[in-house]
């Protein structure tokens, strides 16, 4: 028994440097993958916005300035702002063409937003098959 307990201490000791290795390579792909996702979300986030302002320009310059904590800005009617978000994403699934759906279903329309949501989706797929953990 004491042979056993020898020989599966010995086997942990070794094994935990290429665990403690495999987990840093994980969080290298978590943040790699946080990264291009968050450049492409911003892609998106820019189109809606450019669109948003051409609909209710009042309203976005509102909103924008209640963003940048301008305490000369009136209370903002969230409604509005909320009904004028939704007729510009109406607006651009009228008006663009698709180019990527991600894993969480989120729409890219710009090209650059679409190519970095693609890598941080193979990225996700790279972290499954190397079977790491949630890392947050």
């Amino acid at each position: 028994m004491r042979h056993v307990l020898t020989l599966l201490l010995s086997c942990c000791w070794l094994a935990a440097p290429a665990l403690a290795a495999d987990m840093e390579a994980c969080r290298n792909l978590l943040e790699q993958r946080d990264a291009l996702a968050e450049q492409a979300m911003k892609a998106e986030i820019a189109l809606v916005r450019t669109i948003r302002e051409r609909i209710c320009s009042v309203l976005s310059q509102q909103a924008d300035g209640a963003n940048a904590n301008d305490r000369k800005v009136r209370t903002i009617d969230y409604q509005a702002l909320l009904d004028c978000r939704h007729k510009s994403e109406v607006q651009l699934l009228r008006n663009q063409q698709v180019l990527y759906v991600n894993r969480q279903q989120f729409r890219f329309y710009v090209a650059a937003g679409a190519k970095l949501a693609r890598q941080a989706d193979g990225l996700m797929q790279q972290m499954q098959n190397q079977e790491c953990p949630k890392l947050r």
